[in-house]
C-alpha cells in the first residue's frame, strides 16, 4: 500500500513519488512519507546513490538561513515516531551516546 493520492475533480494525481515508508498524521502522532522520486534515479548510474526525501506532518521545526548559503534545520520528533523510522534503537534499554561534535 502506497502513500494515499488525492483525488482531484475525479482524477487521481500522478506522481513521480515511490513510497518506502508512510504513516498518515492522527490527532495524537505526526506522521511522515518517506519517498524516492522516479525521476531523480535517472541522473544516478547505481539507483542507490540518488536521494531520498522525508516530509514530516504534525512536527514543531526551526529553520535558519546559513550565511554560507544553504540551511540548517531543526525537527522536533515525539521519541516513537524516532524509533520508527529507525533514528533511535527500538529498545528501550539501550544506551544512548553524546553527540561528539557539540
Amino acid at each position: 500500500m502506497g502513500y494515499p493520492g488525492k483525488r482531484v475533480e475525479g482524477n487521481l494525481r500522478v506522481s513521480t513519488k515511490v513510497t518506502i515508508k508512510w504513516r498518515a498524521q492522527t490527532a495524537g502522532h505526526p506522521g511522515f512519507h518517506l519517498y524516492d522520486d522516479v525521476f531523480d534515479s535517472l541522473g544516478y548510474e547505481d539507483e542507490g546513490q540518488s536521494p531520498v526525501y522525508l516530509r514530516l506532518d504534525g512536527v514543531a521545526v526551526t529553520l535558519q538561513t546559513l550565511d554560507s548559503g544553504g540551511a540548517s534545520v531543526t525537527v522536533v520528533l515525539p521519541r516513537e515516531l524516532a524509533r520508527e523510522l529507525g533514528l533511535l534503537p527500538t529498545d528501550a534499554n539501550s544506551s544512548t551516546t553524546a553527540d561528539s561534535t557539540l
